[in-house]
């Protein structure tokens, strides 16, 4: 066996950096397989196929080896089949470690049912969107002839290319560290994402699931819900009832 096979190294493609990759590398560290590897970028497949696992590189999709590349022609695999954005490096890797990594940043078992309930908020609501950008699809649909009112350039997307080295630059630094920079950058968000998903908005949604539970304890006709302490309810409200079936809306919200 190899040296590079007997420690801990993810491959990824040298090169101009993306988002996608920069994030995948980041998230693949928070696993126990992959915790505090190093990254080696190449684009030279006698130095990457050795590797244990590869993201955003050599045209293969393959879980059962590590392979998890998305330019490759044929590919359409998305996050779910409720899902219609074709995943990036970053959702492949979310997708078949995510539970994992929140288990892991939040000190969860991995059977905890929280779990279940922060792995699809977690992607709609942070790592969707990073899939869409590398996979060039706009947020709305524009006929021809309609320009948006205004262009975004402060996602996290442009936040990493704003990271690359300037064309004209006379001492452009190293690539190799500007790409950790980049998994730091995107790493740093993914964290502030992930708990505030786990650590607020969890919360709040617990707490308006147990004031529906207890209604009919509130009021005979189960109109009226009462909730102990202020939260962010509304959003919840609405999504609770729609998954628990309930047809009436609740009239009195104390």
């Amino acid at each position: 066996m190899s040296a590079e096979q007997q420690e801990k190294v993810i491959g990824t493609h040298s090169g101009q950096f993306h988002c996608d990759e920069a994030l995948a590398c980041f998230m693949l560290r928070q696993t126990n397989e992959f915790k505090g590897a190093k990254v080696i970028r190449s684009r030279d497949p006698k130095v990457l196929d050795p590797l244990p696992i590869l993201v955003d590189v050599g045209a293969q999709y393959i879980p059962e080896q590590h392979r998890y590349d998305h330019h490759q022609r044929g590919f359409f695999e998305t996050f779910d089949d409720k899902h219609d954005i074709k995943l990036s490096s970053a959702g492949l890797v979310y997708k078949h470690f995510g539970r994992e990594i929140i288990a892991n940043v939040l000190q969860f078992s991995l059977d905890d049912p929280r779990i279940n309930v922060i792995f699809p908020k977690l992607y709609d609501e942070f790592i969707k969107a990073i899939d869409a950008v590398d996979n060039g699809i706009e947020a709305y649909d524009l006929g021809e002839g309609v320009k948006p009112r205004y262009v975004a350039k402060t996602t996290l997307s442009h936040r990493v290319g704003y990271l690359q080295p300037a064309w004209n630059d006379p001492q452009p630094a190293s690539l190799d560290d500007l790409f950790e920079e980049a998994v730091s950058l995107t790493g740093s968000e993914f964290l502030r994402a992930l708990k505030f998903i786990a650590l607020s908005w969890l919360p709040a949604r617990e707490m308006v699931l147990e004031a529906l539970q207890e209604r009919h304890n509130i009021h005979g006709s189960g109109q009226v819900v009462l909730f102990n302490n202020s939260c962010p309810w509304k959003e919840h409200l609405m999504i609770l009832e729609k998954e628990l079936g309930l047809i009436e809306p609740h009239q009195q919200i104390l």
